[in-house]
């Protein structure tokens, strides 16, 4: 009896699922046909930069629109340009930045976070506040679609609280932090400036990072006191870094400042990796004289410094090369490293 009951069981299960899945077919194929007409005009409207055929789109009965929206998200998402712009009209003609605006205060994490990016693939500017309301919202997900949202808008008054939500017990990823804060333009610079003497080291570091991928030069002399007079190593670290990026003249007396013996090592070979960034043969006599130094890391990247600033610095190198020792072996390498490099290029130009 009882195997005759387990057995009744088992087939009642498998006829749950041919049913069930039989549904979802039945689904699928309904969604396919119903969003069939609606996909062939979004794309004819895309090929022409939406200059034709807004209306039609804007028309769309509701199921027929749910049935194509999830190619429609993902043209908003790829798509720039005239193309993108056309697209987000259709949006928001049919109300999605009102509905994304009321979604944001969602129960589900879930909610709020496609309301997010949808309101950030719109680049709806006006919605700037409450994506800075989310940056403090208790899921981390939904804090950081919420960042990514408010890069792609662009909106520099945003900096102040991208910032802040990083000096909290779970903030969102400093390169994602780094990466937002260099969409939001030039106009952040002030504020990242600023934020140099914040109390917290990752978000000084972080804004080390996105002034150097600015390109702010105008940062150059609060970096260099960054770089001079911070507590934290990896912070003077990441402002050595970012001097080199800058690529400016007043860069060099800070750098070569850190390469002092006294200054830790760690430091001194960023410093030295932060000249040849820089790319200024004045750093040549500063590099040499660092390939003997006796800490591995300072005498290699001085080596490969040397190496990628080119002629006057491989001069130095092949100068350097006789004098035996362990500046020897550095420079045979980093020369070695630049034959190599010649190579790939007559390769690729071949």
């Amino acid at each position: 009896m009882i195997v005759l009951y387990v057995l009744a069981l088992e087939l009642l299960a498998a006829a749950a699922i041919v049913v069930v899945r039989g549904l979802r077919t039945i689904r699928r194929r309904r969604l396919a046909a119903l969003g069939a007409g609606p996909r062939r005009a979004l794309l004819a409207f895309l090929a022409d930069n939406g200059e034709v055929g807004s209306e039609d789109l804007i028309a769309i009965p509701s199921d027929a629109w749910r049935a194509v929206l999830p190619v429609a998200l993902n043209l908003l998402a790829q798509l720039r340009g005239e193309a993108h712009a056309a697209l987000v009209s259709v949006f928001l003609h049919r109300g999605a930045g009102r509905a994304a605006l009321a979604d944001l205060h969602a129960r589900s994490a879930v909610r709020r976070a496609r309301a997010a990016q949808l309101l950030g693939d719109l680049e709806l500017t006006e919605a700037v506040p409450e994506l800075c309301r989310l940056l403090t919202d208790r899921d981390h997900e939904v804090r950081a679609v919420a960042v990514r949202a408010l890069g792609k808008i662009g909106e520099p008054s945003a900096a102040w609280r991208i910032i802040a939500g990083l000096d909290r017990p779970d903030p969102v990823p400093a390169l994602l932090a780094t990466q937002t804060l260099v969409q939001l333009g030039r106009e952040a610079e002030v504020v990242l400036s600023a934020a140099l003497d914040h109390p917290q080291a990752r978000v000084r570091a972080v804004c080390l990072d996105a002034l150097g991928l600015l390109g702010a030069t105008g940062a150059v002399h609060r970096m260099a006191r960054v770089l001079r007079d911070d507590e934290v190593l990896e912070v003077r670290r990441a402002a050595a870094a970012n001097l080199g990026r800058l690529g400016t003249r007043t860069a060099m007396k800070p750098l070569t400042d850190a390469l002092e013996p006294a200054r830790p090592a760690t430091l001194r070979a960023a410093a030295a990796q932060a000249l040849g960034d820089l790319g200024s043969p004045n750093a040549v006599p500063y590099l040499t004289a660092l390939l003997g130094d006796p800490e591995f890391q300072v005498a290699h990247q001085a080596a490969h410094a040397l190496r990628r600033l080119g002629g006057p610095g491989l001069d130095a190198l092949r100068d350097t090369r006789p004098s035996g020792g362990t500046a020897a072996g550095h420079c045979e390498e980093a020369l070695a490293a630049a034959a190599v490099h010649d190579i790939g290029l007559a390769i690729a130009s071949a």
